[in-house]
């Protein structure tokens, strides 16, 4: 996990997990002010560190201003899928649009 922000007021956090990029996350004040670039940015990195080669994440079927930020950042939907969510009450099933990108090779 990676949190931007000073201490006590985080501005926004990308969490990966294997090769997702699992949560991305920018408060409602902090939207416009280049901090989900830079924390994208960052998670790609990191990716691309430990050897992912092709990364994904899910986005909220329906939710446009994510999608456009995804595709504007260079990632592509590749389709449709259902995220199972762990919740207190049991599983969630979520449709979600799929997005993937290539991140560089060692070199």
């Amino acid at each position: 996990m990676r949190v931007a922000g000073p201490p006590g007021e985080p501005a926004g956090f990308a969490m990966l997990k294997n090769d997702e990029l699992y949560q991305l996350y920018v408060s409602r004040q902090s939207r416009g002010a280049g901090v989900a670039a830079a924390l994208i940015a960052d998670a790609e990195a990191r990716l691309a560190l430990y050897g992912v080669r092709k990364a994904w994440l899910a986005c909220a079927i329906g939710n446009e201003r994510a999608a456009r930020f995804y595709e504007k950042s260079g990632w592509h939907r590749v389709g449709s899928m259902t995220s199972i969510l762990a919740t207190a009450n049991g599983p969630f099933s979520l449709a979600v649009w799929r997005y993937e990108e290539n991140l560089p090779g060692p070199g």
